[in-house]
């Protein structure tokens, strides 16, 4: 594989650190194809794993071993819009998925969790921290040669975490439990492999820089990355939220 992200396994150790799922009905939003699901998995009572990706869910359910048929569920879903009843769940664990929401549903993707959650339930979220290493991003920004508007993504991560505040500090429908960024790596067999994992939806962009410009892109490319024995290593600084569900009076 030429790409592998937290071999170490710290994302799911933050994680364990804060919350238990020993014995909870998890529902868990953003699972891809069970990255991280089949890492705590076992622990809960249950678990409802869902994306919008059916091909990613498709890739899910075949991994899905013996012993997990009827406690481990993947299904189509989008986390604005939960089929579930109320208060089904003990714990709602957004990976990497809120701040990938259209901007638009962030607000009601985390409403949606509140209605499913039950009395003291807990939210979990896991995205991006808006504190970066020095040099992420900008591969991208070169392609692009535009360093001024927000890069599109830099904004969905704040309106993400704006999300949540709002909900909590304004609407009152969660308290904060826990909150702590913590280093997320990935390896990649190769610079070529980073370079193509660096500016991902920009190829063709990239093709269309003068040999100058494409050096130069490279050339922060490798100063992003530090060559270990499992590969050339990349740091993303992710931030873990904790939110306990709370009563909601009416907003101010």
């Amino acid at each position: 594989m030429v790409v592998t992200l937290d071999p170490e396994g710290v994302e799911i150790k933050f994680v364990k650190k804060h919350i238990s799922f020993d014995k909870k009905d998890v529902l868990e939003v953003g699972c891809g194809e069970g990255r991280l699901t089949f890492q705590y998995a076992p622990e809960a009572k249950s678990v409802t794993a869902i994306d919008p990706s059916q091909k990613s869910i498709l890739s899910a359910r075949r991994k899905i071993p013996k012993s997990f048929v009827g406690i481990l569920k993947f299904r189509v879903g989008r986390g604005e819009d939960l089929d579930f009843d109320d208060v089904s769940f003990d714990l709602v664990f957004f990976t990497w998925s809120l701040c990938c929401t259209d901007i638009s549903a962030m607000g009601k993707a985390v409403r949606e969790a509140w209605r499913v959650l039950r009395p003291r339930g807990v939210l979990v979220s896991i995205q991006p921290s808006l504190q970066q290493p020095f040099h992420s991003g900008m591969a991208a920004y070169l392609v692009d040669r535009n360093f001024g508007p927000v890069p599109q993504e830099d904004d969905a991560y704040a309106k993400s975490r704006l999300a949540l505040k709002h909900s909590s500090l304004v609407e009152r429908r969660f308290a904060l439990v826990a909150e702590e960024e913590f280093p997320n790596y990935t390896y990649y067999s190769s610079e070529r492999e980073l370079l193509k994992n660096l500016i991902p939806g920009k190829k063709e962009r990239y093709r269309m820089l003068g040999a100058k410009a494409k050096e130069q892109v490279r050339e922060v490319v490798r100063e992003s990355g530090i060559k270990t024995s499992k590969g050339i290593r990349t740091q993303e600084t992710a931030v873990l939220t904790v939110l306990r569900k709370a009563e909601a009076p009416s907003p101010p």
